[in-house]
This record gives structure tokens, sequence and C-alpha cells, in this order.
């Protein structure tokens, strides 16, 4: 009796395993994005383990490795690279297409040139991009009050590394500031002032920005804060030079 009973229950167990086998869905394979693949196809190794997304920034003023890998340029066009052990930027690559030889800057009131491809010689690209400047010529604010406090240019020209910031005539054509300022008054005639006087005895961080600010004008002053040795009253009190009450020295 066992026996008749053994041979259905087994015919059972076994149909009832492949019945109730869960089934399995297809993997769901992603798309590599058109850069990886990219980058694969190119014959460069190290994008078959590690990942192209943290190097897919493409923001505005910063270096874009898309918009560069778009135009056909592959890594080992602008890296030195040896495999697990360095990478380093190939800086004479950038002037094969960009033209970094010297930038003009006339926002302030004297000329500054500067020469990147002096600075190139020495430093990597990394080194002021994008930490310190963004990569397109006025997207950064560049201010001397910055650089006084070790920002931008500052983090280099602080008479350690480089020639300080406050040597203006190393970077600033000055010619401009030859000529005398005339500030008009309501009731006497302008006041005369000579920066070339001044800047032949005392250095730019003297006065700037500590006392006046770099625009002409734009400090506001008023001839009762001379009198309150505020602006030329700091120097002007009748012992450092003569005192402001002294109209005709300069309102001539």
């Amino acid at each position: 009796m066992v026996r008749r009973l053994a041979v259905p229950i087994l015919i059972f167990l076994l149909f009832s395993c492949n019945r109730w086998k869960p089934i399995e869905k297809p993997a769901v394979v992603e798309k590599e994005s058109p850069a990886i693949a990219s980058l694969k196809d190119s014959g460069l190794p190290c994008f078959r383990c590690h990942s192209y997304e943290k190097f897919s920034l493409d923001a505005k003023g910063k270096f874009s490795h898309p918009k560069h890998l778009g135009l056909g340029v592959h890594c080992n066009q602008c890296h030195v690279m040896i495999p697990h052990k360095a990478m380093e930027l190939n800086k004479d690559t950038c002037n094969h297409c960009h033209n970094l030889t010297t930038f003009t800057y006339t926002n302030s009131g004297m000329a500054v040139t500067f020469s990147h491809q002096n600075h190139a010689k020495k430093y990597g690209c990394g080194e002021c991009h994008p930490k310190l400047f963004q990569m397109k010529k006025g997207t950064s604010e560049i201010v001397m009050d910055e650089m006084y406090k070790g920002g931008n240019c500052g983090r280099c020209h602080n008479g350690r590394i480089a020639f300080p910031a406050k040597d203006c005539t190393k970077c600033h054509n000055m010619s401009a500031l030859k000529k005398d300022f005339s500030y008009p008054s309501g009731d006497m005639s302008p006041a005369v002032f000579s920066h070339q006087v001044h800047t032949a005895m005392f250095e730019c961080a003297n006065c700037h920005t500590g006392v006046f600010k770099y625009k002409k004008g734009g400090s506001g002053m008023k001839m009762n804060d001379l009198y309150q040795n505020k602006f030329c009253g700091k120097c002007h009190d009748g012992q450092s030079a003569f005192a402001v009450n002294e109209c005709q020295r300069c309102h001539k």
C-alpha cells in the first residue's frame, strides 16, 4: 500500500518543483553615456574600471572635459599618463588651440598687463584654475583688497613666493597717474592733487585702500572729514605735512 502511494507522490513533487520555481526577471543593463563609450573606444584602459562621471562637469567659467571631448580631444592628448602611478598635464597643449600669451585688464584706472605664458612655464593650470580664477577671462572678480588678504594674485604675490601685490608698478602702467587730479569745490577754485609727487614719497598701500578707495571720487571726501584727520588730514595735520587749513596750498 505504501509503495503504491509513494510513486504518485514522487511524480507530483517533481512536477511541482518546476511549476513553483520563481520566474527570473531579465537583468536591466543601463546604457553608458556617450562620453564613457567614446573614451572606451579610444583605446584608453583607465575608464574600463574608473568612472568618468566625476570629470563630466560642464559649468560656466570652469574647464569642461565634455566640451573638449566633443571636439574630438581625448585624455592622452592633454595628459601624460603612467597607469596607476602618475597623470600630469601637458601644459603646452592648451597653447596649440588657445592664444594664452598676454591679457590686458582695463577695469581699473591703470591698465594691467598679465603674461599668462610666463606663469604657465612655472606652474600647472591647477595651481590657479579654478580655485583662484575661473577659466574664462573676466568671470572672476579681481580687487586689490582681496590681494592684500592673500586672495587672487595675492596667493603668490605676498613678498615670499613672488613680489608683493603692493608693488604696483610691477603690473600697472602708472603713466596715467603722472598728471594732476582736479577736485571741484563749491565756493573755491578746484583742489589740485599731484599723484606723482606722493608716489615718489610713499608706497601705494600707505593710502590705498585704508584711506582712499582706488576710484577717484569713490571715497566721498569732504573738507569736514579732513579737519577730523581723515583722508588727506591723516598726514596733513601740520606736523607730518602742512595743515589742511592752509587752503591755498591745494586750491589754486
